[in-house]
C-alpha cells in the first residue's frame, strides 16, 4: 500500500481554543447548521465521540457525493490536536484505502495557524493526480472559512490585532521605495479607480504628517485621513493610522498598521500587523476584516506587478 502525504497551513484571526471548539468539538452540530448544502447530517454509528468513534457524514444537495464514514483516531484538547480517517463512502476514490488527517492549531498573535497533514493510503502503487488532491484541499478550506466567518471577533479592551504576511519577488529596498516612500504618487498613477489623489494636509511627509486619500470611482467610499506614525528607511519599517473618513466603521476609533519588509532570497516578505481600535467592546465579523485585507493585498499586487513590468523603476 502506497502513501501520499501533503501538508497545508491556513491563518485565522480566531484564537486556538475558540476555533478548536467550533472546528473540532462542535463541528458535527455546527457544519450542518451553517453549511447544509455541503453537510446534511453527522450521525454517530459507534462510540461516544472519543477515540475509535465512527461517524457517518451525509452530504447535502450541493454535493456530488452521498456520504463518508469517519473514524476518530486521536483527540488532544489541551494541545488543540485532532486526527481522523475517512474509511468508507462514495466520496473516496476506488484507488484509495483511506485518507487520514492530522489537524493542529497553533497560537499566532491573537489568532491561529491551522496545520493540516493529509495521508492518502492507496490500494497498491497508484498515481494520484494533483488536481484530485486539490479538490479535497479546496473543500476543506471552504468549510474552514465558513466556520471562521461564522465566529464573530470579540474585541477585548477595545483593540483587535491580526497579522498577515505576503511574499514578493521584489527585494526590500526597491519595494519599500515604491510601496511606502513614493506610494502617494504611484498609486494614483497605476490604480486611479482605487486611489484618485493623496494630499498632504499637515507636515512634510515625516512622522506626524496627516494625509487625505481620496478614493477613485471604483470605490464605494470617498476618503480617509492617514497619519504617519513611524518611518525607518534603514530597516524597511513603516507605521501609520487611519484616523478619519467614511471608509472607517462607526464602531472604529482608528486603524493602525505596522509594515515591515524582510529579505527572503532575492525577494521579500511583507509583514503587516493591523490594530483595530474600537469604541468600546464590540464584535466585528471576520468578513469585514477580510474586505480590508483583500483590498490591501490587491494594491500590493498592483505595485509588485508594476515593478516587474518596469524593471528600471525605483532602483
Amino acid at each position: 500500500m502506497g502513501v501520499l502525504t501533503y501538508e497545508t497551513e491556513y491563518a485565522s484571526v480566531i484564537p486556538p481554543a475558540r476555533l478548536y471548539n467550533a472546528l473540532v468539538l462542535d463541528a458535527d452540530n455546527l457544519i450542518p447548521k451553517i453549511a447544509p448544502q455541503a453537510v446534511k447530517t453527522v450521525e454517530i454509528l459507534e462510540g461516544d465521540g472519543g477515540v475509535g468513534t465512527i461517524k457517518k457524514v451525509s452530504f447535502g444537495e450541493g454535493s456530488e457525493y452521498s456520504y463518508v464514514k469517519h473514524k476518530v483516531e486521536g483527540i488532544d484538547k489541551d494541545n488543540f490536536d485532532y486526527s481522523y480517517s475517512l474509511i468508507e463512502g462514495d466520496a473516496i476514490s476506488d484507488k484509495i484505502e483511506k485518507i487520514s488527517y492530522e489537524i493542529k492549531l497553533v497560537a499566532s498573535g491573537s489568532g491561529s495557524i491551522i496545520k493540516n497533514t493529509s495521508h492518502y493510503h492507496t490500494k497498491g502503487d497508484v498515481e494520484i493526480k494533483e488536481e484530485h488532491v486539490k479538490v479535497g484541499k479546496d473543500k476543506a478550506h471552504g468549510l474552514f472559512k465558513l466556520i471562521e466567518n461564522y465566529l464573530p471577533l470579540k474585541i477585548i479592551m477595545g483593540v483587535l490585532t491580526y497579522e498577515t504576511e505576503y511574499v514578493s519577488v521584489i527585494p526590500p529596498a526597491r519595494l519599500y521605495y515604491a510601496l511606502v516612500l513614493d506610494a502617494d504618487n504611484l498609486l494614483p498613477k497605476i490604480a486611479p479607480q482605487a486611489v484618485k489623489t493623496v494630499e498632504i494636509l499637515e507636515g512634510d511627509g515625516s512622522v506626524g504628517t496627516i494625509k487625505k486619500v481620496s478614493f477613485g470611482e471604483g470605490s464605494e467610499y470617498s476618503y480617509v485621513k492617514h497619519k504617519v506614525e513611524g518611518i525607518d528607511k534603514d530597516n524597511f519599517d513603516y507605521s501609520y493610522s487611519l484616523i478619519e473618513g467614511d471608509a472607517i466603521s462607526d464602531k472604529i476609533e482608528k486603524i493602525s498598521y505596522e509594515i515591515k519588509l524582510v529579505a527572503s532570497g532575492s525577494g521579500s516578505i511583507i509583514k503587516n500587523t493591523s490594530h483595530y481600535h474600537t469604541k468600546g467592546d464590540v464584535e466585528i465579523k471576520e468578513e469585514h476584516v477580510k474586505v480590508g485585507k483583500d483590498k490591501a493585498h490587491d494594491l500590493f499586487k498592483l505595485i509588485e506587478n508594476y515593478l516587474v513590468a518596469n524593471p528600471d523603476a525605483y532602483n
